[in-house]
Protein backbone atom coordinates (compact mmCIF):
# COMPACT_ATOMS: atom_id res chain seq x y z
CA UNK A 1 0.00 0.00 0.00
CA UNK A 2 1.38 3.39 -0.99
CA UNK A 3 1.48 6.29 1.41
CA UNK A 4 -0.76 9.22 0.55
CA UNK A 5 0.81 12.30 -0.98
CA UNK A 6 -1.06 14.53 1.48
CA UNK A 7 -2.36 14.23 5.02
CA UNK A 8 -5.30 16.44 5.92
CA UNK A 9 -6.22 17.01 9.56
CA UNK A 10 -9.44 18.86 10.43
CA UNK A 11 -9.66 20.05 14.02
CA UNK A 12 -12.89 18.87 15.60
CA UNK A 13 -12.01 19.85 19.17
CA UNK A 14 -15.09 20.64 21.22
CA UNK A 15 -15.09 23.06 24.15
CA UNK A 16 -17.85 24.79 26.04
CA UNK A 17 -19.54 27.44 23.89
CA UNK A 18 -18.51 30.12 26.43
CA UNK A 19 -14.82 29.15 26.46
CA UNK A 20 -12.85 32.31 25.58
CA UNK A 21 -10.39 30.26 23.53
CA UNK A 22 -13.15 29.19 21.16
CA UNK A 23 -13.17 25.88 19.36
CA UNK A 24 -13.36 24.55 15.84
CA UNK A 25 -16.34 22.32 16.59
CA UNK A 26 -18.48 25.38 17.34
CA UNK A 27 -17.31 26.97 14.07
CA UNK A 28 -18.67 24.17 11.87
CA UNK A 29 -15.68 21.80 11.87
CA UNK A 30 -17.78 18.68 11.34
CA UNK A 31 -19.41 20.24 8.28
CA UNK A 32 -15.95 21.19 6.99
CA UNK A 33 -14.69 17.64 7.56
CA UNK A 34 -17.69 16.22 5.67
CA UNK A 35 -17.21 18.72 2.83
CA UNK A 36 -13.57 17.62 2.48
CA UNK A 37 -14.62 13.95 2.45
CA UNK A 38 -17.22 14.62 -0.24
CA UNK A 39 -14.92 16.72 -2.43
CA UNK A 40 -11.99 14.29 -2.14
CA UNK A 41 -14.29 11.38 -3.00
CA UNK A 42 -15.94 13.23 -5.89
CA UNK A 43 -12.52 13.98 -7.39
CA UNK A 44 -11.33 10.41 -6.69
CA UNK A 45 -8.37 11.60 -4.61
CA UNK A 46 -8.74 9.04 -1.81
CA UNK A 47 -5.40 7.39 -2.68
CA UNK A 48 -3.61 10.75 -2.63
CA UNK A 49 -5.22 12.38 0.41
CA UNK A 50 -5.54 10.85 3.87
CA UNK A 51 -8.15 12.78 5.87
CA UNK A 52 -8.55 12.57 9.63
CA UNK A 53 -10.33 14.37 12.42
CA UNK A 54 -7.86 15.81 14.88
CA UNK A 55 -7.72 17.43 18.24
CA UNK A 56 -6.56 20.98 18.73
CA UNK A 57 -4.21 22.36 16.07
CA UNK A 58 -3.35 25.38 18.26
CA UNK A 59 -5.10 28.01 16.14
CA UNK A 60 -8.38 28.15 18.08
CA UNK A 61 -9.00 31.81 17.29
CA UNK A 62 -9.17 30.92 13.57
CA UNK A 63 -11.67 28.03 13.69
CA UNK A 64 -12.58 26.02 11.71
CA UNK A 65 -8.97 24.98 11.16
CA UNK A 66 -7.33 22.36 8.95
CA UNK A 67 -3.69 21.40 8.51
CA UNK A 68 -2.28 19.79 5.39
CA UNK A 69 1.10 18.14 5.38
CA UNK A 70 3.01 16.57 2.57
CA UNK A 71 4.96 13.89 4.41
CA UNK A 72 8.27 12.51 3.31
CA UNK A 73 8.49 8.72 3.12
CA UNK A 74 10.31 8.43 6.47
CA UNK A 75 7.85 10.61 8.42
CA UNK A 76 5.29 8.88 10.61
CA UNK A 77 1.72 10.00 11.33
CA UNK A 78 1.18 8.30 14.68
CA UNK A 79 3.36 10.65 16.72
CA UNK A 80 1.71 13.14 19.10
CA UNK A 81 0.89 16.47 17.46
CA UNK A 82 3.43 18.47 19.46
CA UNK A 83 6.25 16.19 18.33
CA UNK A 84 5.03 16.15 14.72
CA UNK A 85 5.06 19.96 14.68
CA UNK A 86 8.75 19.90 15.51
CA UNK A 87 9.79 17.31 12.95
CA UNK A 88 7.19 17.24 10.15
CA UNK A 89 7.86 19.34 7.11
CA UNK A 90 5.84 21.09 4.46
CA UNK A 91 2.75 21.95 6.52
CA UNK A 92 0.06 24.47 5.72
CA UNK A 93 -2.57 25.69 8.17
CA UNK A 94 -5.91 26.94 6.91
CA UNK A 95 -8.38 28.84 9.05
CA UNK A 96 -11.82 30.42 9.16
CA UNK A 97 -12.90 27.73 6.72
CA UNK A 98 -16.42 27.62 5.38
CA UNK A 99 -18.07 24.92 3.28
CA UNK A 100 -17.85 27.24 0.26
CA UNK A 101 -14.02 27.24 0.52
CA UNK A 102 -13.52 23.49 0.31
CA UNK A 103 -13.88 22.83 -3.44
CA UNK A 104 -11.48 25.66 -4.24
CA UNK A 105 -9.02 24.54 -1.56
CA UNK A 106 -9.03 20.93 -2.84
CA UNK A 107 -8.54 22.12 -6.42
CA UNK A 108 -5.73 24.48 -5.50
CA UNK A 109 -3.80 22.40 -2.96
CA UNK A 110 -4.41 18.76 -3.92
CA UNK A 111 -4.95 19.00 -7.67
CA UNK A 112 -2.66 21.93 -8.59
CA UNK A 113 -0.17 21.59 -5.72
CA UNK A 114 -0.54 25.25 -4.69
CA UNK A 115 -1.71 26.40 -1.24
CA UNK A 116 -4.88 28.50 -1.31
CA UNK A 117 -3.43 31.78 -0.07
CA UNK A 118 -6.69 33.48 0.91
CA UNK A 119 -7.39 30.81 3.56
CA UNK A 120 -3.84 30.30 4.87
CA UNK A 121 -2.98 31.17 8.44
Amino acid sequence: MNSPKYRLFVCTKQRDANDPEGCCHNCGALEIYQAFEEEISQRQLENQVEIRRSGCLDHCEAGAVAMISQPKPHEVSWLPTKIQKKIASNKHYYGRLKRADIAELVESHFVNGQPLKRCLL
